[in-house]
This record gives C-alpha cells, structure tokens and sequence, in this order.
C-alpha cells in the first residue's frame, strides 16, 4: 500500500492532521471574524453570529498544530475553517465556507461539507451558491460531488458591481 491513508470523507491523512469538527461557540466568534475578513469581500457578521448562536455552524480546527483534539492545558484549539447551514425542507443549504489562509488544502473544508451531510441525514442534497468566475471555489465544489444547477445573473453585488453567480447541488445518500 502506498501513499498516506485516506480517511472516511476522502480526505487524505497527512500524518495525524486531519482536521477535528465541533460546533460553533460565542467563544470562537472573534476567530470565526477574522476567517471571514479574509474570505470575503463584504463579510455579513450579523449572518455569522446568528449561525453560532442557533448551533448552525460548525468549525475545523487544525489537530496537529494543537497536539491533540485539546491544546495545551487542555484549551479548544482555534478554528481554522468554519462553515453556516441552514437546513428546510429536503435540502441543506451551505451559506458560508471559509478556511483561514494557510491552512487550505488541508481537508478542512471536506471534512465541514460531510459534516454537515453526517448532521442532516434525512435531507435529500447540499446547496450553496458560489461567484461564476471564482474557478478555484468551483473547482472545489465540483471535486466534491456538486454539480451546477442554475446561473444566478446579477447575483451578487457586494463590491458595487454586480457579478453573476451559480447555485450548486449535491445529493445526499
């Protein structure tokens, strides 16, 4: 056998690093900020902290840079990437998914989409809409199973000017 182990999720382990996911807490707000600072042009911290509150977020910390799933003295390790989810009806929809610079490309953000899907086993799909022209993000989406639904023109206008959107779907098993 070569090469590291995946894990359940497909997320390649690189030597302990996976990622660990918890729940958001108020604790973890100032954090949660800074990822979305960097993440977004116009950041909704309104729509942020609403998610935490209602238990609709979740976070990724980094396991191996806190030596465990507790950091020293047994603190929380930081957040490194969090994602907000709504779930209504049949579907799931992904507001948010940001990872911190630094620490992409690490299984964070893989390891939040399947845990959200592990916490609403009974919807039928994922949703999320992401900027038409953001390859890098799409490129994401899709290696992750979604697949474009519809093009949302004028979707969003949070640098004023307006830029086209697309919304993308995933079905659950």
């Amino acid at each position: 056998m070569t090469g590291a182990p995946t894990d359940p999720d497909g997320t390649r382990d690189t030597g302990g690093a996976l990622p660990v996911v918890r729940r958001a807490t108020d604790d973890d707000l100032s954090r949660l900020r800074a990822i979305q600072a960097a993440a977004f042009p116009d950041p909704n911290r309104t729509l942020l902290r609403t998610g935490v509150r209602a238990g609709l977020a979740l976070v990724a910390t980094d396991r191996a840079a806190a030596g465990g799933t507790d950091g020293p003295s047994g603190l929380r390790p930081e957040p490194v990437g969090y994602t907000l989810f709504t779930a209504d009806g049949e579907t799931v929809y992904v507001a948010e998914l940001a990872v911190a610079p630094g620490h992409r490309r690490r299984g964070h953000g893989r390891r939040l989409l399947a845990a959200v899907a592990a916490r609403n086993p009974d919807h039928a799909a994922l949703r999320l809409t992401t900027r038409a022209d953001n390859e890098r993000a799409r490129a994401f989406y899709e290696s992750v199973g979604f697949r474009e639904a519809q093009q949302l023109p004028d979707h969003y206008d949070d640098t004023g000017e307006a830029a086209d959107g697309v919304l993308l779907v995933r079905d659950l098993e």
